[in-house]
Formats: C-alpha cells, structure tokens, sequence
C-alpha cells in the first residue's frame, strides 16, 4: 500500500511535468514591447481610443440601468 502512493506519487509528478513541458509554452503570450519603445504619438492615440471606448462602455451600461 505504502509502495503504491509513493509510486503514483512519482510517476504523477513525472506526468505532469513532461505536461507542464508542452504546455507552458503554448499558454505563455508573447512578451509585450517596453513603453520606453513606444512613439509618443502612439501612446496618446492609444490612450484616446480607450478613453473613447470607457465613455462608451459607460453610456451603455447607464442606458441599461436606466
């Protein structure tokens, strides 16, 4: 019995590390470019497309409360 669990214990571990394995890699994102990269211009667009959009949001979900 006592024989058993530390086997399952092992071969588990084994498992799921060769998951982990295979995995990890399809489930990271990409790393994402530093800010210091980014063109000033770019950022102020980007920053005045998700105002826009928050503004949006917003009056939508006030028209559903309403």
């Amino acid at each position: 019995m006592r024989s058993n669990f530390w086997q399952g214990l092992f071969w588990g571990g084994m498992v799921g590390t060769a998951l982990g394995l295979f995995i990890k890699p399809m489930v990271d994102r990409p790393a994402r470019k530093p800010l210091a990269d980014y063109k000033a211009n770019d950022v102020v667009a980007k920053t005045r497309n998700f105002m826009r959009e928050a503004r949006r949001s917003r009056k939508k979900l006030l028209r559903r409360v309403d």
